[in-house]
């Protein structure tokens, strides 16, 4: 097992947060409905907690309200825990906002992601078009009331 610390990054850290964000996007999207670099272009990294291995950031999650908004692992560092350090810690900062209902969007065709997102409670609550990109997205949702008693 590796050792993973998660914490929020440092101001100069931040161009190496959105580096990471740009290598998984491309990755898992890069082709779906653009070239890449698929385009990152959400603000508020520093709201972001990271996954640091060996002094290296390998993963990144951010939210808002009672949303998961991002959740991204490196390639070669998946499997190891690192996401759901990283989720774990997403799912508590929601929790601690006062949210019972959390709340996520993904691809339709990311079925790693969905696996992963079911593995750890989460479920399908609907399928629709992305207002922008021509793709299908679904919505999961998670209760925390029963962590909560």
């Amino acid at each position: 097992m590796i050792e993973v610390f998660i914490r929020r990054p440092k101001s100069h850290e931040l161009q190496s947060v959105r580096a990471v964000v740009q290598t998984v996007v491309d990755e898992v999207y890069g082709g779906v409905w653009a070239p890449p670099p698929t385009p990152v272009d959400k603000e508020g990294w520093e709201r972001s907690w990271i996954a640091v291995v060996d002094e290296e950031i390998v993963g990144v999650v951010l939210t808002g309200g009672e949303w998961l908004d991002d959740l991204w692992v490196l390639r070669e560092k998946r499997g190891l825990g690192v996401g759901q350090r990283l989720l774990a810690q997403a799912e508590n900062e929601m929790a601690a906002r006062g949210h019972e209902i959390l709340r996520l969007r993904v691809v339709q065709s990311n079925a790693g992601a969905i696996a992963f997102y079911r593995r750890h409670g989460w479920q399908i609550a609907r399928t629709f078009r992305h207002e922008i990109f021509p793709i299908t997205m679904l919505e999961m949702s998670k209760s925390v009331r029963q962590n909560r008693k």
